[in-house]
Order: structure tokens, then C-alpha cells, then sequence
């Protein structure tokens, strides 16, 4: 009631006046002495992104109505083809990513994705970068499902397509937490062999303060999880609800892989892209996969397990990074 008709009007009052603002955002970039066209390269992008809203919307209309009004949604067919939409949704963001803001993806060991099922930990940096696993996952034949923070159910697309295939979209404010690492879980036991499991340990994106603020909060909770944090400068502390409840719960034999990339830090907001566009430095994936039988099942292990893996990731993010701008 309040995403999609904000969308709709957006895309009524925007489109027609593309013919002055685009034009007006490359002469306001040339009067700021920025040759290389920040708002311009923005504000394409921003058309981009509400083109394929618009899409998102129709299809999502579409297939309620051919689904027999929402009846069928949640068989199979259904299910794998809105999977499909979010696919070419996540692609075509990320192609136009590229053309308009020159972001240009570097992934190494890409292929380990594969085979299924996997329950993939991937850093968080961006709100990009929660866009990126849909496509990995694809590239090797891979479905996914995703644990999500709820601020994102602000996107109509995220919101219709999201819900009607298996993810979890967590209320980071705290409340029901046990209700959501339950449900963390059932989601995490549930992948398929043609699935990977996406979920992102440290729940926020990176800044110092919030690291700090965090690890205050283990000295309460875990003081030697706090003391495990404190070496960690480059990334947030991993949470242990849901990943370790996920970990727990995974499907016999199923592998784990660890995403580190850089190269989105400090992109917290379209003023931040605003900032760095287009991208002066390539973003940096990096994958490894760790077999089943490598992974203890205790959840104290659990918990010593994460956090070392997440020293890896931290060691990797600060070797690899790019200054920032």
C-alpha cells in the first residue's frame, strides 16, 4: 500500500522529466569541475533501478493472477520461476552497475559455489553487495535462499518476489530473536541440493563505531568473544545466533563456503555513491570452500570456528583493499 504505489508515482513524475534532469545533472558535474560525471552517472543508474522496479512490480502482478490469485504460489513451478526473475533483476542491476558507474567485478574461485547444497557466510559491506551471491550462485546452477535484514522489504521488488520463495528477512531492531533464529535455521535445513544458503554473519555493514559498539557489547555478553573481536579491524564481529543456528542445522554433507570481496567500503547510501562514482578500482571477490566433514558440530567449536574463519576474512579484506576515496 505504501512501496508500490511510492514507485509507480516516482516512475510517472521522473521519466518524462529524464529529457531535463539528465542533461541538467552532466551540466551541474561540468559547473563542480567533475569531468567524470558523478550525478549524470547516478541519476542513470537511478532510472535503471526504477525501470526494473516497474518490472519487478508487473511480473510479480502477473504471475499472482496466473497463479489462480495467489493460490498455486507456493508450488514448485512457481516458485523456481519467480527464482528466475530474481535473477535477471539482480543481473541486470548489476550490468548497469557496470555500464553507468563502472563497477567492475574480480572474482576468484567463483566456480567453488558449486556443487549444492552450500550454506555460504559472506561479508557485508555495501547494500550492493547483497546482490552479488544471486549471481555467483547462477553462474554454477545454484538457486538460493537468503536471510535478509527487513529494512530492504522498503524495495517492492525485494518484497513481492522475496516472499514468495524460501527467505527470511530478520528484524534487526531485537525483538524475537529467538522466533528468528528458529527460523533461521528451518530455512537453513531446508536447502536443496540445487541451493545455496546465503546468510551474512556480521548483520551490518563495517564501520569503526559500529565495531566498537559491538564488541562493548560482548564484554557483557562473551568477554572472550570480545577479546576474539578486538583483533578484528577490518570487519564486524560475526554474530553466533543465526549463522551458528544455520551451521547447526545444515543439511548432512553440506559444505561451507566463505565470500570476502572489497572494494565497497564506505558505500553505505546513494550520497556515498554519489562520492565515488564511477568506481576508480575494481571490486574484489574472493571465495573458499571448506568441506562438511572440516566443520565441528558443538556450538562452542561452532562459535571458535566462525570467529577464526572471520580473522581470515579480515586479514583478506585488509590486504586487498583498495584507499578509499
Amino acid at each position: 500500500m505504501v512501496t508500490v504505489p511510492s514507485v509507480l508515482l516516482a516512475a510517472i513524475i521522473l521519466f518524462p522529466l529524464a529529457v531535463v534532469l539528465l542533461p541538467a545533472a552532466a551540466v551541474f558535474d561540468v559547473a563542480r569541475a567533475r569531468p567524470r560525471l558523478p550525478t549524470a552517472r547516478v541519476f542513470a543508474f537511478g532510472y535503471s533501478y526504477l525501470a526494473w522496479e516497474l518490472i519487478a512490480i508487473t511480473v510479480a502482478a502477473v504471475m499472482w493472477i496466473v497463479s489462480g490469485f495467489g493460490l498455486l504460489l507456493r508450488t514448485r513451478w512457481f516458485q523456481e520461476t519467480h527464482r528466475q526473475v530474481q535473477v535477471a533483476w539482480a543481473r541486470s542491476n548489476l550490468r548497469n552497475l557496470d555500464r553507468f558507474l563502472r563497477m567492475r567485478l574480480e572474482v576468484v574461485g567463483g566456480s567453488r559455489l558449486g556443487p549444492g547444497p552450500v550454506l555460504v557466510l559472506s561479508r557485508h559491506a555495501s547494500m550492493i553487495d547483497t546482490l552479488i551471491p544471486i549471481q555467483l550462485a547462477d553462474d554454477v546452477g545454484l538457486g538460493c535462499r537468503y536471510v535478509l535484514k527487513d529494512e530492504l522489504l522498503w524495495d517492492p521488488a525485494l518484497d513481492l518476489i522475496g516472499h514468495r520463495f524460501p527467505n527470511y528477512f530478520v528484524d534487526r531492531s531485537g525483538g524475537n530473536t529467538q522466533e528468528a533464529i528458529r527460523a533461521v535455521g528451518e530455512l537453513a535445513a531446508g536447502t536443496l541440493p540445487s541451493e545455496s544458503f546465503i546468510i551474512f554473519p556480521e548483520g551490518s555493514r563495517f564501520t569503526e563505531a559500529k565495531r566498537d559498539r559491538a564488541i562493548e557489547r560482548l564484554r557483557v555478553s562473551s568477554p572472550d568473544a570480545a577479546e576474539r573481536a578486538e583483533k578484528l579491524t577490518a570487519t564486524m564481529p560475526p554474530r553466533t545466533g543465526g549463522p551458528i543456528e544455520a551451521l547447526s542445522r545444515r543439511p548432512a554433507g553440506t559444505d561451507v563456503v566463505i565470500v570476502a570481496h572489497t572494494g565497497f567500503e564506505g558505500l553505505a547510501g546513494p550520497k556515498d555513491l554519489w562520492r565515488i562514482a564511477p568506481f576508480g578500482h575494481p571490486i574484489r571477490y574472493e571465495l573458499w570452500r571448506i568441506p562438511s566433514e572440516e566443520i565441528p558440530e558443538g556450538r562452542d567449536e561452532l562459535v571458535a570456528w566462525l570467529y577464526d574463519r572471520w580473522a581470515e576474512v579480515d586479514t583478506w579484506v585488509r590486504d586487498n583493499a583498495e584507499p578509499q576515496r
